[in-house]
Order: structure tokens, then sequence, then C-alpha cells
């Protein structure tokens, strides 16, 4: 099955539900709980700000054709990854220059840790244990969503103290239900 999903990811940000007003209301309900509608492995399609002008553009830092993963577990753990690939490759592959070093930092977001998901909320919560950035590490990171249909769901908000909106998109890379059944059977 390939679901599509938009997935919010920023640091410093504070969502704001007057962004979520001004999305179109989708009424869907997953049949299955919804804490399993989340539940997989996640390829990123998309990653833009929006303005309050109604102009977008790509995640800076990121560009037209970041990259990225998100994961799942139904045990609640998560990780999540995004990447700019144009980012320039080293010289040496062992040892990059201190520009080298600098340049694939800041093309770079990844943090890894639990989820709990606050269905009365809309929203999920991301505690990272391990991340890019140290000042992530022990933080929890609120990802209000709205689901669209089977196939997709928007994580989104409101850049603290502007009107930036964020929005991130994913594709499914695999059935992750569909791999634990058979796993268990």
């Amino acid at each position: 099955m390939i679901r599509t999903i938009h997935f919010l990811v920023s640091a410093g940000m504070l969502f704001s539900s007057s962004v979520l007003a001004q999305t179109p209301a989708s009424g869907y309900v997953p049949s299955a709980p919804l804490r399993n509608y989340f539940l997989g492995a996640w390829k990123l399609v998309s990653a833009e700000n929006s303005y309050a002008d109604g102009h977008t553009a790509p995640y800076p830092g990121l560009g037209e054709s970041a990259v990225g993963f998100l994961i799942s577990t139904p045990n609640g753990h998560m990780c999540a990854q995004l990447m700019q690939p144009d980012r320039p490759r080293w010289a040496d592959d062992n040892t990059p220059t201190n520009a080298e070093a600098v340049s694939a930092i800041s093309g770079f977001v990844s943090y890894c840790g639990r989820f709990e998901l606050r269905e009365d909320e809309r929203a999920i919560i991301h505690r990272p244990e391990t991340a890019w950035s140290p000042n992530w590490v022990g933080t929890s990171q609120r990802r209000p969503f709205q689901l669209v249909s089977a196939d997709r769901f928007f994580f989104r908000g409101e850049e603290q103290g502007k009107a930036v909106g964020r929005e991130r998109g994913y594709d499914s890379v695999d059935d992750y239900l569909g791999a634990a059944e058979v796993a268990i059977s």
C-alpha cells in the first residue's frame, strides 16, 4: 500500500491551531486504531514553508530535492532523518575539512526516540533521545496532524514568532502492519 503524509519538522517550533484551521477538513477516520495509522516507514517527498502572502518555498537548508525518512514502530519508537542530497562530497572519505563538516551538518536533520499519540489534541509528540542537535535531546516536539485519507496525512505548524507554516510530505515505503502480521504468524 502506498500512503502519503506531510510531516513537519523544525527546531524551536510552536504549532498553531490557526494553521490547521486553514487546511481543508478531511473527515477521514481510519478503520483500525488511530495509532496504527502512523506506524511504518515513510520516505520524504516534499518539504516546504508557506507564508502569509500565499507563496511557498523549499525548507531552508534542505532545498527542493530534500530526501529523508520517518519510521514509527508499534512499541512507540521513532526516527526521523531529513537531508539535502546535493551537499558536496568530502575530498577524503574519512576526514572532512572544516567547511565540508559544516556543509554536512547544515543540510541534515536527524533524531530518534519515543513518540506518543495525543488523539484528543490531534497531535503526535516526538521525544528525541538522540539528535543531530544536542539541544533537541530530552525535548518534546509537538506535531499536530490532519488525516486526509487512508493514504495521506499532514504534520503542520507555525514557527514561533513568525508567520511561517512548515510542512513535510512522505510516501509509505512498506506496509508496516502487514509486515508485522507476517512476522507474528
